[in-house]
């Protein structure tokens, strides 16, 4: 193997190493966070989005902006809807499957708390990154995921 094989290699494992242990980092955070409301990581997210939207989102919009299947959606949201946390508002025409989904005051009131743990980690973490690195940082990984997304539809 020449030495820019093996740079090649270095740098895939450096980019997928540190992505990967972002990632868990940050499911960490929210499994922990989550376990005190009695849900689970995943859901944080879609409580996020329905606070961040107090007019309410449908299930699939939900799933669009989470980044999961409308399977997995409809399952966490029977159990949020189980634990008071959000609010089904079936369409009269449709029923519920394009039913607007909101925060119940239970909801609302978790991810009063809950906004306050993501903001003191993104605080924390990204005080040890000036602005303008923060903003080099994102625009290269924006690039790099344009490009990854390229590559996997090829």
């Amino acid at each position: 193997m020449d030495q820019g094989d093996e740079k090649e290699q270095e740098r895939f494992e450096d980019f997928v190493g540190v992505i990967s242990a972002l990632s868990k980092e940050i499911q960490r955070i929210k499994m922990v966070e989550a376990a005190k409301l009695g849900i689970k990581g995943a859901d944080v997210m879609l409580l996020y989005q329905l606070a961040r939207h107090p007019q309410g989102l449908t299930s699939a919009e939900l799933a669009r902006r989470c980044g999961v299947t409308r399977a997995a959606v409809s399952r966490a949201l029977a159990t949020l809807e189980d634990k008071g946390f959000v609010m089904v508002q079936p369409d009269p025409g449709t029923g519920r499957y394009r039913a607007a989904v909101m925060l119940s005051a239970r909801g609302a009131a978790a991810m009063e708390s809950a906004t306050q743990i993501i903001d003191r980690v993104v605080s924390e973490s990204g005080d040890a990154v000036s602005e303008r690195n923060r903003a080099i940082m994102y625009s290269s990984l924006s690039t790099i995921l344009d490009q990854l997304k390229k590559i996997s539809r090829d």
